[in-house]
This record gives C-alpha cells, sequence and structure tokens, in this order.
C-alpha cells in the first residue's frame, strides 16, 4: 500500500506511515542519514531529539499522533475483539506432560561424586 507522507518532509527529515493488511502498521524515519523502522508514534517523534520542541517537531507529533489514532487504534481493537485468538493450540509436547506427573523423577535421582 501507499505510505501516508508527513507534509513537512524534507531533503534531509523524512517521516511516512505505512498502513499494512497484515502485522501492525509502523512508522519509517529518515534523518540524520539512518532510516529507521517505528511501531509506536512516540518513538518516531523522539528520532528528532533536540529539535522535538521546534514548531516542526510539534507538527510533526501531532502528525504521528492522528495517523497512530486514525489507523493503528482501530486496527489494534480489531485484533483484541478477535476471538480465535483466545482459543489457542493445545500443548501435546512432552514437557507439558511431564509437569502434568504427580510424581517428580527428579526427586529419586542421585549425585555420584
Amino acid at each position: 500500500m501507499k505510505p501516508e507522507e508527513y507534509e513537512g518532509n524534507t531533503q534531509y527529515m523524512r517521516y511516512e506511515y505505512h498502513r499494512v493488511r497484515e502485522g501492525p502498521n509502523y512508522f519509517v524515519s529518515y534523518y540524520k542519514n539512518t532510516s529507521r523502522l517505528h511501531y509506536d508514534p512516540k518513538d518516531t517523534w523522539r528520532t528528532l531529539g533536540n529539535a522535538k520542541f521546534t514548531d516542526t517537531g510539534k507538527a510533526l507529533k501531532e502528525w504521528c499522533l492522528l495517523m497512530d489514532e486514525s489507523y493503528g487504534v482501530p486496527q489494534r481493537n480489531k485484533w483484541n475483539t478477535d476471538t480465535t485468538l483466545e482459543d489457542g493450540r493445545v500443548d501435546t509436547s512432552f514437557a507439558s506432560e511431564v509437569q502434568n506427573e504427580e510424581e517428580n523423577p527428579c526427586l529419586e535421582t542421585k549425585m555420584v561424586t
């Protein structure tokens, strides 16, 4: 899908919000010759460092929170109401059988020195 771009992007500072079908939505930040992927809007805003207190930094914070409220919160609410996740899968491994036994086989072992 096409990313939502921050309107204040420049040559040296660029922020995008990516909406995806599978998995969580995320932000991509390009700042000071590095690019990072963020899931939290506040982490995206924090990449500015001391510049986050400027007018551009404050506008970026508002944009990040707006994108998260518009697209991220409904997506997380949809995941939390999904009933298939609550059922889970029954653990049938050997470790689960040992934990269910009332006898502990380790109590009958002796150390030889």
